[in-house]
């Protein structure tokens, strides 16, 4: 009775370790990506990176094939990577000129971040950021660095990274009201009311000079009245 009731506490608290585990946030996921010409002390460095960020609890692509195909390792049979590879191959020495190839590569290996190994001189690190499709500022020198900053470096960036991914878009603007074309008028009736707008105070003129000639008389009745006589105007008399 006694192993029974441990066997079912031991499952019930296993349970419960695995539901906490469940529940916690992944850490952030990197690619490394070596751009410019893929030389063995390059390829070399990108590998040890990756190591140093895996053993700090960063994630990276789980298939060897596609890390290997990021750092520019030669192929080695039929693996269907050599879109990356031709990708990969045309970033240039100055990475902010091909941030669309970068996004590129990071959405197919499923990554928020991007560490990218180049040469300049010395051998730089630089970050990108998938979801912006921008790198972050600040570039630090492989061989100046200690392993500690190097993590630092790349974790800080990463975890910017994927937050980027949680982050609610931006409201779509404002979309303009369309306004209905007024139906066209025939064109004889367009000229015809322009006409008329130009020559209705000539009109006017003209029908009250007739008016004046046509109704206006003096009418001569004596009246007892004293005011002075009224004009009047009857239609048809002159």
């Amino acid at each position: 009775m006694v192993l029974t009731w441990s066997s079912q506490a031991l499952g019930q608290d296993t349970g419960t370790d695995a539901d906490t585990d469940a529940d916690a946030a992944p850490p952030p996921k990197i690619g490394v990506v070596v751009a410019g010409d893929p030389d063995e002390t390059l390829r070399n460095t990108a590998a040890f990176v990756e190591t140093e960020a895996t053993a700090s609890g960063l994630r990276v692509p789980s298939d060897p094939a596609l890390r290997g195909a990021m750092r520019g390792d030669p192929a080695t049979g039929v693996d269907g990577l050599d879109s990356l590879r031709s990708t990969r191959r045309g970033l240039g020495l100055d990475p902010h000129k091909d941030l669309a190839s970068y996004k590129r590569i990071g959405i197919i290996v499923g990554a928020d971040a991007l560490v990218v190994v180049r040469r300049e001189g010395a051998t730089l690190l630089e970050v990108f950021d998938v979801s912006a499709a921008q790198f972050y500022q600040g570039a630090l020198e492989f061989d100046t660095s200690t392993s500690a900053q190097r993590v630092a470096f790349i974790e800080s960036r990463a975890a910017q990274a994927k937050l980027r991914w949680s982050e609610p878009p931006p409201p779509p603007p404002p979309a303009a009201s369309e306004k209905l074309n007024a139906p066209e008028q025939p064109a004889d009736e367009s000229r015809a009311k322009r006409r008329m707008k130009k020559a209705w105070p000539y009109v006017v003129v003209g029908v009250l000079l007739a008016a004046g000639v046509t109704y206006l008389i003096i009418d001569r009745r004596r009246t007892n009245e004293p005011e002075p006589p009224l004009l009047r105007f009857r239609p048809g008399e002159e």
